[in-house]
């Protein structure tokens, strides 16, 4: 594209999208987008999380002649194994426990239309296989039935993991790797455009002035010298956050360096809070409701592989204490997950060093201590939130 073209595109993303910049990089960017938009290729955006990977999405859809069917966003890692497949393809009466009437997918839903898959990373590898036969092919079975059912569907994914690393350490297909990297489009994390961020603070401060129904009255130069030397791990969500909190309490008012001093977090920040993740949760829910048959369904599973690992502890426990009036060693291994106490062996605790051990045992790998323990990854992941061992990741 040519400059004139360049600057009136720049002006319709930023209308309708809220794509910001004129960095080379995010013009870059920007130009892929409009060349792919109107197009039915698969297109793989990638980018940190925070980097807009779910606004450019909505762009290629709403540029493409597929704009007046639906498009369905659906974040792979937000929703759980057992679900995700019924979610994608349907399921039928019958297809499992609690499934009490048929069930369209989002496939289905959004016919003629698009399909955004944000982390796609996290897709498990069944469904990683009928996705690829709905890419090559637009055909899929709902869950419990042999109907074969066709779509005419553009498929849109976006991650914020390296793919390819993926594919080789066997998590990821590579068959459908290659499909979905038809197109790539790389979004640069905020860091790496510091040119742009006068204009997103002007952007955001003016809208949410307007919401607010207040006057925006601009920022000092120091203060923008400050978010411009921010490392903004959050990319353009951070500074979208942080602007919208500062216009709002100040309600309008200039942005002076000590605002953003005071306001701006530390590159030190912890992981989100257990309450802001249940935030977000309910947020989720609220804009698209679960299938109440599904999360019965995914509940019973979870309680069995829970009831599974207790049972496996318990057993463990027991044949540990027989070991203990047999030998009892001069000196305690460091690498010993239990003690000689009684209080040792309540099941909690016993339950919660073995995860601590077998965490410290492979690095903190999720997945290999899991697999060590027996159970699923997202069953580990919930008890790292229940005893508080995040800081072990």
């Amino acid at each position: 594209m040519n400059g004139e073209t360049t600057s009136a595109a720049l002006r319709l993303l930023q209308l309708r999208y809220g794509i910001v910049g004129e960095s080379p990089l995010i013009k870059e960017a920007i130009e892929q987008l409009m060349q792919v938009a109107p197009t039915d290729l698969t297109v793989l955006i990638t980018g940190e999380t925070g980097t807009g990977k779910d606004v450019f999405a909505r762009a290629i859809h709403g540029l493409s002649p597929r704009r007046k069917a639906p498009m369905i966003s659906v974040n792979c890692g937000a929703i759980p194994e057992t679900l995700l497949e019924s979610e994608l393809f349907g399921h039928e009466k019958g297809a499992f426990t609690g499934a009490v009437e048929q069930r369209k997918g989002f496939f289905e839903v959004a016919n003629g239309g698009t399909v955004f898959l944000d982390e796609i990373g996290e897709m498990p590898i069944g469904t990683q296989v009928k996705l690829l036969r709905v890419l090559e092919t637009g055909e899929f079975t709902r869950l419990g039935s042999t109907q074969v059912i066709r779509v005419d569907v553009r498929i849109i994914a976006a991650t914020n993991r390296d793919l390819a690393y993926e594919v080789r350490q066997g998590r990821f297909r590579e068959d459908l790797y290659y499909r979905l990297n038809a197109v790539h489009l790389h979004l640069p994390p905020l860091r790496k455009r510091p040119e742009d961020i006068p204009l997103l603070v002007e952007y955001y401060a003016t809208k949410v002035a307007e919401r607010i129904g207040a006057t925006y009255e601009g920022i000092d130069g120091d203060a923008i010298a400050l978010l411009q030397q921010h490392s903004w791990r959050g990319n353009v969500r951070e500074l979208r956050n942080l602007v919208e909190t500062l216009v709002t309490i100040g309600h309008g008012r200039r942005i002076t360096a000590d605002d953003v001093r005071r306001y701006l977090h530390r590159d030190d920040v912890p992981e989100p809070t257990k309450a802001l993740v249940l935030h977000s949760a309910a947020q989720r829910a609220e804009a698209q409701p679960l299938d109440l048959a599904l999360v019965y369904h995914t509940l019973l599973q979870l309680q069995a592989e829970v009831s599974a690992m207790r049972g496996a502890i318990t057993a463990l426990a027991e044949r540990i204490a027989q070991w203990s009036t047999i030998v009892l060693p001069t000196q305690r291994d460091p690498d010993d997950v239990f003690g000689r106490d009684p209080e040792d062996f309540r099941l909690e605790d016993m339950e919660r060093r073995l995860i601590v051990a077998a965490l410290k045992r492979f690095n903190g790998s999720r997945r290999s201590a899991a697999r060590a323990l027996g159970i699923s990854e997202r069953t580990l992941y919930r008890k790292l939130q229940e005893y508080n061992l995040n800081e072990m990741l």
